[in-house]
């Protein structure tokens, strides 16, 4: 049984990486690459779009927003930010992350420094970390693709818990919305490490994102201690954080 299982996920990760290189792909085009029948292909798309991995249309699927690959220069962007909010964590200190991919990134930069982090990114067991980072995973629902963990159990652990910082980054961040995301299960997450981080929060974001509101808020402008964010960045956006007392730090990115 272990063994079947290993090859349907194998052939299920084929689809996913056949679907990264195409836009989209038909049910028959998949089930001749893989040499099954249209039957299987089906199953296997339905299995990946009910874990978020895909989206199903007549006779094919699509890969979901959410899974789909960066240019290479939004990877760049994002190693850069989180290169920058790693200096910014120093010995001893007990930092929260939340589900966002740039603020995990963080932990790549942080070497030969004793700390503590706290997250609901299940992503985070699959780093190859700096032993002195001790990670702690709030535990509770994992969602996929994106591995967040949420919650009335991921709740219950952060209420009991403090930090001095937390890293955080979010699908917008405007200046009439605030600090929002597209995950209506993430929201209370994030309001909790807001709340429970003692000292700083720095937001990390690409300039992409900034002006802009996805559908949730999880907080407001005034929680925000530092902003690090890409040299991209509006320079009137920046000058209305700069007046509310916002530090701001602008990371160039190699073309």
């Amino acid at each position: 049984m272990k063994r079947s299982m290993a090859f349907v996920e194998a052939r299920r990760q084929k689809i996913l990486e056949t679907l990264a290189a195409n836009p989209e792909c038909k049910v028959q085009d998949l089930a001749d690459a893989q040499n099954v029948s249209t039957l299987t292909i089906r199953r296997d798309l339905d299995a990946l779009a009910r874990r978020g991995f895909l989206k199903r249309f007549y006779g094919g699927a699509a890969l979901a927003e959410t899974v789909r690959r960066e240019s290479p220069r939004q990877e760049r962007c994002k190693h850069a930010i989180a290169a920058r909010a790693a200096a910014c964590i120093h010995e001893g200190d007990t930092i929260f992350i939340n589900s966002s991919s740039t603020a995990l990134l963080t932990l790549d930069y942080v070497k030969e420094r004793r700390i503590t982090t706290i997250t609901n990114n299940g992503k985070a067991i699959h780093l190859d970390l700096d032993p002195r980072i001790k990670l702690i995973l709030s535990g509770g629902h994992a969602q996929f693709p994106k591995e967040a963990l949420t919650g009335e159990f991921a709740l219950r652990n952060l209420e009991k818990v403090t930090a001095q910082k937390a890293i955080m980054g979010f699908s917008g961040v405007s200046l009439q919305g605030g600090l929002t995301t597209s995950n209506v299960d993430e929201v209370a997450i994030n309001e909790m490490m807001l709340r429970r981080a003692t000292e700083k929060v720095l937001v990390v974001v690409e300039s992409r994102k900034l002006g802009r509101d996805s559908t949730f808020v999880s907080g407001e402008l005034a929680q925000i201690s530092h902003l690090i964010t890409d040299s991209d960045a509006d320079p009137a956006f920046i000058e209305a954080l700069d007046k509310r007392g916002i530090q701001v730090t602008l990371v160039e990115v190699a073309d």
